[in-house]
């Protein structure tokens, strides 16, 4: 009788099962994916255009020709402002003296002597500086800080939409259907989807922030003014460069990862354009201003991002108090936090993509 003779190692051999891809290689493989896509190429083409252009303009307005023309202009106010201070001068104390009979006059009228005419003001002037008109030295960190939060909205629209169309696509397509035939693991898949997502962000808000660093050096090294015209040097920066640009890289990532849960929960392209420019118009253009004067500032995605690149973010809102029974409202300016900014945001990213991948989990692809 005969007998096959099984080792153990090719016992162990004969029941090894294949692992897979792992999850590093499904984000390699959606990012070699969303590499291909025309689309792709399109938005990288529209950074690049978009920083070209801010850089131009920035070039344009800090030109020799332009400078001399601004300094032009506010030495002809300073002139007019000197000349307008001498001709109250002249009718300084009649001013002064009618202020007074009239703040006199309405104290007696409404009997009460905390009523000010301002009448001791009369007669300033306020000339403003350079640096209130906007004239000041060309440095390539302050054009830097000034650009980037420009850059930042624009480069975070075009992400949102590419990593959107790049999810919503599949859906219309059948090829996620396709996909999951390979890998049934839909948690992994999803999770790869949206790691992709957050990667293409930070490469193309690398690359457009990469160009608008260099073309800020570029503008402030050809445009250097000559010493004879005694510019003003801007303010320091609260932060440093490198880290307001961090943290435009994270709110690009940030959109990246809300285009790509959205489209996970409306599976269509179209249906998340809709909804993106119906929320920009109806709730950041018109209710947050509209409605309940100004308070909604603090629950919307705009002012947040603000608040966050920022380091805080100025709004108008109203503010009402009730004294004796008697209620009075104002408009006036209110702070919105850095801190409030970063949490708003983390909290509806992570929201929004952990409730993108429950639903992915369970509802039907096709």
């Amino acid at each position: 009788m005969s007998h096959t003779l099984i080792t153990p190692d090719s016992q162990a051999k004969s029941h090894t099962r294949p692992k897979g891809t792992s999850f590093l290689g499904l984000v390699g493989v959606e990012l070699r994916r969303l590499w291909w896509r025309r689309l792709t190429k399109a938005v990288l083409v529209g950074v690049v255009a978009f920083t070209g252009l801010m850089v131009y303009n920035v070039y344009n307005q800090s030109s020799p020709e332009t400078l001399a023309q601004r300094l032009d202009d506010y030495r002809a106010m300073v002139a007019d402002a000197e000349r307008q201070k001498q001709d109250i001068e002249a009718n300084l104390p009649a001013m002064i003296a009618d202020c007074r009979q009239q703040e006199a006059a309405e104290r007696e009228r409404q009997n009460n002597t905390s009523i000010d005419f301002g009448c001791e003001h009369i007669g300033e002037v306020h000339v403003p500086t350079m640096e209130d008109i906007g004239i000041s030295l060309p440095i390539a960190d302050t054009i830097t800080a000034e650009l980037v939060p420009y850059a930042t909205f624009a480069y975070a629209f075009l992400v949102l939409l590419l990593m959107g169309s790049f999810v919503a696509a599949e859906f219309s397509t059948g090829a996620l259907g396709n996909w999951l035939t390979f890998k049934p693991q839909r948690v992994r898949v999803a999770l790869s989807k949206l790691a992709a997502a957050g990667v293409g962000g930070a490469l193309a808000a690398g690359l457009g922030l990469g160009l608008l660093v260099l073309g800020a050096r570029m503008v402030a090294t050809i445009n250097r003014p000559d010493s004879d015209l005694r510019l003003p040097t801007p303010p320091p920066l609260e932060d440093s460069v490198a880290q307001l640009l961090l943290r435009a890289v994270l709110v690009v990532i940030a959109a990246g990862l809300m285009g790509a849960a959205l489209a996970f929960l409306l599976r269509h392209t179209a249906g998340l354009v809709g909804l993106l420019l119906g929320y920009l118009v109806v709730v950041e253009f018109i209710a947050v201003q509209a409605f309940l004067g100004g308070r909604l500032n603090p629950w919307a995605i705009t002012p947040n991002a603000n608040a966050f690149l920022g380091k805080g973010y100025e709004y108008v809102a109203e503010t009402c108090t009730t004294v004796d029974g008697n209620r009075s409202c104002t408009f006036g300016t209110q702070e919105l936090s850095y801190t409030h900014g970063w949490v708003y945001l983390l909290v509806l990213v992570l929201g929004v993509s952990t409730a993108a991948v429950l639903v992915f989990r369970r509802r039907d692809v096709t």
